[in-house]
């Protein structure tokens, strides 16, 4: 089953056909940016005889629906590798291309579903396609089958390829379709999977707009923005497609924060309790920080009390004697009622029979208040 023409043969025998010219000679452009290969685990064995390994599936990642893979290759210019650091898993029953593999035997033989092969889109017998090959100095794909890594250097190369069947048949799995990616291989290993392989990829179904590349296979797509100091900055990136965006206007990094009232980014702003962004408070005069009222004052206006107790007051009025609103009476006493009635002075004193304030009255042996005494009549 397998067609054992050369590279160089078939190369010729298709470049002079309708169909996809594999590899024809010329010069064509490189995989455009976006373009890449994919590992991903398909299925963990933890019983039996796959018990410990890992099944691994490997896609060509697209940019278009259309995108059509017409080919995987290898030579010395674009050396071929899919290697493992242990073997491949391969089913007694199985085969290298996955277009050989009948599903109706998976009952049967249950690890056959999980064997080790290659394709371009097909995971089976079943979905229309139509695998080719060609060998070179040596045959990969037995060796591949062993379950050997395998390594494609020499001049003449070695492929699996499929015929372009034309724009109208978008419907089979070698065109990228809604999922953009196309199945190129299974690989069923307990050890590290590596590679690297050169494709031919007629852009949206269209022959004239081919290109050819080798691109390496990847555990994480590595387009992405390599600028660390962009906001989607992708360290597992190494092909910069571009995508990379600074801080958007308004925010103050790039999880969306702004700043706040105190210039801190994603901050809070003024704490509760506080007036300032350095943690003060407002005092008892209302000032954010302040000392309060200063030692000597009574108020935040800088007044003092009084001789009255009043703050920023005046003091006694002038007339007043005290700071009830007193004054001083007759006798010179603050907020007093003067000479009490029948007083005739501050003292106490009163008017004697002679009219004198706080006098004695008529003196021992005169007989009225001018002095005179009682004569002899």
């Amino acid at each position: 089953m397998r067609r054992l023409l050369s590279f160089f043969s078939l190369s010729l025998c298709l470049l002079f056909t309708a169909q996809a010219q594999f590899l024809s000679p010329g010069v064509f452009q490189p995989a455009p940016d976006g373009y890449w290969v994919g590992i991903e685990e398909f299925a963990t064995h933890t019983e039996g005889d796959l018990n410990g390994l890992t099944t691994y599936r490997v896609y060509l990642h697209c940019l278009n629906t259309g995108d059509y893979l017409s080919a995987v290759a290898g030579s010395d210019d674009n050396p071929l590798e899919l290697s493992t650091t242990t073997s491949w898993f391969q089913s007694p029953v199985g085969n290298y291309f996955a277009t050989v593999i009948n599903p109706a035997f998976f009952p049967v033989f249950p690890t056959l579903e999980f064997d080790s092969w290659l394709t371009i889109g097909a995971e089976n017998s079943t979905e229309g396609i139509q695998l080719s090959q060609a060998i070179g100095d040596f045959d990969p794909f037995s060796i591949f089958e062993d379950g050997n890594s395998i390594l494609v250097d020499d001049p003449t190369g070695s492929a699996w390829f499929v015929a372009f069947p034309g724009a109208e048949s978008s419907d089979l799995p070698s065109f990228a379709g809604d999922d953009l990616k196309i199945l190129i291989a299974q690989l069923t290993t307990d050890g590290d999977v590596s590679g690297q392989m050169q494709f031919q990829v007629f852009m949206n179904a269209d022959q004239s707009q081919e290109w050819r590349d080798l691109l390496p296979i990847s555990y994480s797509n590595p387009n992405g923005c390599t600028d660390d100091t962009a906001c989607n900055y992708n360290p597992d990136a190494t092909i910069d497609d571009g995508s990379c965006a600074g801080i958007p206007a308004g925010d103050c990094d790039c999880d969306g924060n702004v700043l706040d009232e105190c210039g801190t980014c994603g901050g809070s702003g003024i704490a509760e309790g506080e007036c300032d962004c350095d943690g003060n408070v407002l005092d008892e005069c209302g000032t954010c920080g302040g000392s309060g009222i200063p030692a000597g004052d009574c108020d935040c206006d800088g007044n003092v009390l009084d001789e009255c107790g009043t703050c920023g007051g005046s003091g006694i009025p002038a007339g007043d004697c005290d700071c009830d609103g007193n004054v001083l009476d007759e006798c010179d006493t603050c907020g007093g009622s003067g000479i009490p009635a029948g007083d005739c002075d501050c003292d106490g004193n009163v008017v004697d029979e002679c009219g004198t304030c706080g006098g004695s009255g008529i003196p021992a042996g005169d007989c009225d208040c001018d002095g005179n005494v009682l004569d002899e009549c």
